[in-house]
């Protein structure tokens, strides 16, 4: 709508979003994606892209490849690669790929790791193991089921409020964020109005002023609340 501006903050990879939004006729304005690594206007062309180290998604996906219930991926600006499928099953987050291996990896520059671990247990320790391996080179951000490995700093707050400061930089903007998982909260730390779903975690929940029951319902609160200015 007019006076208003969508940017969608995510942590998928600018490949992914063009994959769930194109077929829906979704237009944006601006996007926040690879978890804030990577900015992208409404052409998915890239304003600014940060990078994970020479070898290091090498590193991270030797590391996980042959362990069982974890899928390892490796995400590039222009293609998602899948490593390893040890659930047997492939996620709907991140359904489409090519295959590539731990060699090949050598001739990409890498943003992200993106790794699936279905075991809860799992997933705390390689978070912490992560984390802890490879301080202030990358930050493990959990987001479901998925660990999304990235570069040191990347956050979806850091990348919103990279936006606000730099394509937006002098505009008067007021911010809402909607968002359900931990990976949201550096984002919903920036908004004026921060909005958890439904089925958000209680941390999430607790961080926000309010609870929409969908993107849509959000939006057309907002517009509803334009119209009576």
């Amino acid at each position: 709508a007019a006076g208003n501006l969508l940017a969608v903050d995510t942590g998928k990879s600018s490949f992914a979003t063009r994959d769930v939004l194109a077929p829906l006729g979704v237009d944006f304005d601006y996007g926040v994606v690879f978890t804030g690594a990577v900015l992208i206007d409404g052409d998915y062309q890239v304003l600014s892209a940060r990078f994970l180290p020479d070898g290091v998604a090498r590193d991270v996906a030797a590391r996980t490849v042959d362990l069982p219930g974890v899928t390892t991926y490796a995400t590039t600006i222009e293609t998602d690669y899948i490593l390893a499928d040890n659930n047997e099953e492939i996620s709907s987050i991140l359904a489409v790929f090519e295959h590539l291996t731990l060699e090949e990896m050598d001739s990409h520059r890498f943003i992200g790791v993106p790794l699936r671990v279905t075991d809860d247990a799992l997933r705390e320790r390689l978070h912490h193991d992560l984390s802890q391996r490879w301080e202030g080179v990358l930050d493990c951000h959990r987001n479901q089921e998925f660990l999304d490995v990235v570069p040191a700093g990347a956050t979806k707050g850091a990348g919103l409020r990279a936006l606000l400061d730099g394509p937006l930089a002098g505009q008067s903007i007021e911010v809402w964020t909607i968002g359900d998982s931990w990976n949201d909260l550096d984002m919903h730390a920036v908004a004026d109005h921060a909005v958890a779903l439904p089925w958000s975690p209680p941390e999430v929940t607790a961080a926000c002023g309010t609870t929409a029951g969908s993107m849509a319902e959000l939006i057309t609160t907002i517009l509803e609340g334009d119209q009576h200015e």
